[in-house]
């Protein structure tokens, strides 16, 4: 099943022959300019403004506590964005054939981790949630933009439905907002600590961002453990060896391998993929075999263990926390998407939490 919200007004914009004004507007998630409503097809004007409500069930005091829990660790979620969440996607074989469908994303992989790294920071910013907010306008486009996915590959008969069902589907899209959801769990690997409570508000959040990005309700998880469980069964039904899976994640390697100085640690991307996400995953996407750098694993705990117990008392673990990932972040600035330089902003209450500047210096030709 696709989205009975989102695909029928995809289909008018291109009955009405208005294609060129709502690429403006998915061309904007890349320039994090948003327009207005205003500017935008009818029938695109009433979606923007008929998705953007809470549900009942949402809460504020928990997208409130959620959010913080990002603010902490965001740098090391973005890290743990990198290293499981992506790698977890791409080894899901029918999902996988999409991204590379649309364009080759292993060739173009710079521009879904960037986008996807966008995303999260838009929504996980205070206020991002907020009506109106710039995380929800984001959810908001992303939901079109999967719904014009949808639409052109659906139509293109080398598609075969039959076997490789419906283009991000409503399976396809609950799994990757689990993949997002659901990080917490893999940060104790990395020596983080967190409180039930936050790690059951951060889930609640991405459970609102996924009422936004048009996820039916009946298969929203209920709570952390049924998203687990939904996870499990997921996983179970959807991993599978394939070709583009194993592409994706190469592709996703050599990008890491790019923000990581010289070639000696070149292998510790593999070593930290295959520590988090496990042999499964690692098997399914071809993954290459750890070397030297997998003696790394108990320092780096053992580090992200003491900025964490000394955070509070000394601005010195705050700042060795944040330079472990502060190539990473620079290299969204700085990476080129579909031969054109990236625009990533750092929301400003995530620039303070990290004693980061939102935009980096571009680079000398």
């Amino acid at each position: 099943m696709g989205d009975p919200v989102a695909d029928p007004v995809i289909q008018s914009v291109f009955a009405n022959k208005e294609a060129e004004a709502v690429n403006r507007m998915l061309r904007s998630i890349e320039s994090n300019v948003h327009l207005v409503p205003a500017e935008m097809p009818d029938s695109v004007e009433v979606y923007l403004n008929e998705t953007d409500d809470w549900p009942t069930w949402a809460d504020p005091e928990k997208v409130r506590l959620g959010q913080k829990l990002f603010h902490r660790y965001g740098m090391q979620m973005t890290l743990a964005l990198f290293l499981w969440s992506l790698p977890s996607a791409y080894a899901w074989a029918k999902a996988a054939r999409v991204l590379t469908w649309t364009g080759g994303i292993d060739k173009y992989v710079h521009r879904r981790i960037i986008e996807t790294a966008q995303f999260v920071l838009d929504v996980m910013a205070e206020g991002g949630l907020e009506h109106g907010g710039f995380g929800v306008r984001t959810a908001q486009k992303i939901r079109l933009l999967h719904a014009a996915i949808r639409h052109h590959i659906s139509r293109d008969p080398r598609w075969k439905a039959s076997e490789w069902d419906m283009p991000i589907n409503q399976e396809d899209q609950v799994a990757t907002l689990l993949s997002l959801a659901l990080v917490p769990q893999v940060l104790p690997k990395l020596g983080m600590d967190f409180t039930p409570e936050e790690e059951h508000a951060y889930f609640h959040c991405w459970m609102l961002i996924g009422h936004f990005m048009g996820i039916r309700p009946e298969l929203l998880p209920r709570d952390l453990e049924d998203g687990q469980q939904l996870w499990a069964a997921i996983t179970e039904r959807q991993v599978a060896p394939s070709e583009n899976g194993a592409a994706l994640t190469q592709a996703l390697v050599d990008y890491l391998k790019l923000r990581i100085p010289g070639t000696m640690m070149d292998g510790l991307a593999v070593t930290l993929i295959r520590e988090l996400c496990g042999d499964t995953v690692s098997e399914a996407v071809g993954l290459e075999k750890t070397d030297w750098t997998r003696h790394l694993l108990t320092p780096m705990k053992w580090m992200f263990n003491l900025a964490d117990e000394v955070q509070d008392q000394s601005g010195l673990a705050a700042k060795l926390s944040a330079s472990l990932s502060r190539k990473l972040i620079e290299g969204l600035h700085t990476s080129e998407r579909g031969g054109g330089r990236v625009n990533f902003r750092i929301p400003e209450s995530l620039q303070e939490a990290w004693s980061v500047s939102g935009t980096v210096p571009p680079r000398a030709e």
